[in-house]
């Protein structure tokens, strides 16, 4: 599985374009990927190959690809590293949201309809569902009844 080729899985590199990476990904590989083989007092070919194969520089593969650890925190400011010691107690997050509470509504208004408070800029509630009612029992094919004014009950008006 090791003596897979490359060129044996993709005959052209505008089949498959991310093997083109393939001959660099190669010369990346660490020593610690080189197949083992079993030690053996006759030298054979395939353990000559892979000799010529493992790179010979002293420096780690990865060196070139990741920048030094001291490098990487000069990068961060160190607000990032900032860090809570310890867990907020249920009681501080309930004083420190105290703050942002619910602020009461002072916009509203008389629907002209039913005389009912709404709130201004808002479609008031009784004439929607007295509206909604209606579209719902002429979907279902019923004969309705509304009423011609919600403070008088007892006055109803037949729809046509």
């Amino acid at each position: 599985m090791a003596s897979l080729q490359l060129s044996s899985l993709a005959p052209s590199r505008t089949v498959l374009p991310f093997l083109s990476f393939a001959p660099r990904l190669l010369a990346l590989r660490p020593t610690w990927s080189v197949p083992c083989e079993a030690s053996t007092s006759s030298p054979s070919p395939s353990s000559s190959l892979s000799m010529d194969q493992t790179p010979s520089t002293s420096t780690p593969w990865y060196s070139s690809i990741l920048p030094s650890i001291s490098s990487l925190l000069e990068l961060f400011p160190p607000i990032l590293l900032a860090v809570p010691k310890k867990k907020v107690s249920h009681s501080r997050k309930r004083m420190r949201s105290a703050i942002k509470g619910l602020k009461n509504k002072t916009n509203f208004s008389i629907c002209p309809a039913c005389g009912e408070p709404k709130l201004s800029h808002n479609i008031c509630p009784s004439c929607y569902s007295q509206i909604s009612r209606r579209w719902k029992a002429e979907a279902r094919g019923e004969d309705i009844t509304i009423h011609a004014d919600s403070s008088k009950k007892g006055a109803e008006v037949k729809a046509d």
